[in-house]
């Protein structure tokens, strides 16, 4: 059975699943530069993509964002709860909003040296290097563009939004959505609410990496937040839908095979101009298709998370721990491996392997050894003693 919101033991499973939802996170940056769509958006990437890759990328890009939203909206919720409103202000101000200001200018230093690196290193620039080429030839478009983005901080940017939201609004918290739980067909039509953001964001859903906010992730990842913000106190809702657990798992499988058919995973341009190069009725169902999966993926992911990772494990307390640290310094790791890789004959697989796990065991080691119990881990997960 799920914790209940006034236990004060820690919720396992949502933090386990929060450990592996960063591992796939590490996975899925690492496989970008072996999948057939990612070329023309990476930098790092191989001359022949692998089809293999290709679907596990999108599969877990499908639900891997909005699951991490809709534990911070369940916990966001937890803490106004259990402290208080401004414990909670505080709590986000020194977990979120201070390791964006230190580490965005840090990781956009180590962006540039990879990318200067990669520029040096490569004899024939392909995906996105050659279009940075390309771009740096036109004097107009080099004008248009800009380096300044949140990169991967931009889950933290929009947060630190989100919690705001929350706060503001939390005088609401004991408004009643009963209504919507207890009727079995609403919730059957309520990944249709996801529909307006997936038609936004584009397919593949895109990262909203621009420091002006747009409305399309407030609707999609919105949404997740505020399921999770709703989930609190409703956790028996997960234990009547345990006996659906791996019917939905299949279903979403089935959904998977059109969604990932009809994507146009050759061409991300078309994908970005859908409604121009495109009927406005595929794309339509394409959406649809997407959102009813990263509604049942995340839910599955739930149920099985509960089931199978209900109990504390030390290997996965010490993931969920170090999750933080995993995500804000990875991403500049893997960009320098798949470059480094490039010219050298390995399989695609081989390459995955090894830039995955030599990141995981980079960011796991700087964690031990400089962040678990010093000012870093403090201002990321909060005091630890040391043992």
């Amino acid at each position: 059975m799920a914790a209940k919101s006034g236990d004060s033991a820690r919720i396992h499973y949502l933090d386990n699943l929060r450990a592996l939802a960063m591992l796939l996170g590490v996975y899925l940056h690492g496989a970008l530069a072996y999948a057939e769509p990612s070329r023309s958006i990476w930098i790092a990437t191989n001359p022949r993509g692998n089809v293999v890759i290709d679907a596990s990328i999108w599969w877990i890009h499908l639900f891997r964002m909005g699951l991490f939203f809709l534990l911070s909206g369940y916990f966001a919720k937890l803490i106004i709860q259990r402290k208080g409103l401004k414990p909670f202000l505080w709590n986000r101000g020194i977990r979120i909003a201070l390791p964006f200001v230190l580490f965005w200018p840090l990781l956009m230093v180590a962006m540039t040296i990879v990318f200067v690196f990669a520029f040096s290193y490569v004899k024939e620039p392909q995906g996105l290097m050659q279009v940075i080429v390309a771009a740096s030839q036109n004097p107009e478009a080099a004008k248009s563009s800009t380096p300044y983005t949140t990169m991967h901080l931009w889950f933290l940017y929009y947060l630190l939004m989100f919690s705001l939201i929350a706060a503001v609004g939390s005088r609401w918290t004991r408004l009643k959505f009963d209504w919507l739980f207890q009727r079995k067909w609403l919730l059957a039509l309520s990944p249709l609410a996801l529909v307006p953001g997936v038609m936004g964001g584009g397919l593949p859903i895109a990262a909203p990496e621009s420091f002006v906010p747009t409305w399309w992730p407030f609707v999609y990842y919105g949404l997740f937040y505020w399921a999770g913000w709703q989930l609190l106190g409703r956790e028996l809702l997960l234990d009547r839908l345990q006996p659906w657990c791996w019917p939905l798992v299949l279903a979403s499988v089935l959904l998977f095979v059109p969604h990932y058919c009809l994507l146009p995973v050759l061409d991300i341009a078309l994908i970005q101009q859908a409604t121009e190069s495109r009927s406005l009725t595929p794309y339509l169902l394409e959406s649809v298709l997407a959102s009813y999966l990263s509604a049942l993926l995340t839910l599955s992911a739930l149920l099985v998370g509960q089931r199978f990772l209900a109990r504390s494990n030390a290997w996965l307390k010490f993931c969920a721990d170090s999750s933080y640290w995993v995500y804000l310094i990875h991403l500049p790791i893997i960009l320098f491996l798949q470059t480094l890789l490039i010219p050298i004959a390995l399989p695609v697989l081989g390459k995955l392997v090894v830039v995955t796990l030599v990141t995981w065991l980079f960011c796991l080691a700087t964690y031990v050894v400089f962040v678990r119990y010093t000012p870093i881990g403090w201002m990321l997960n909060g005091k630890r003693p040391f043992p």
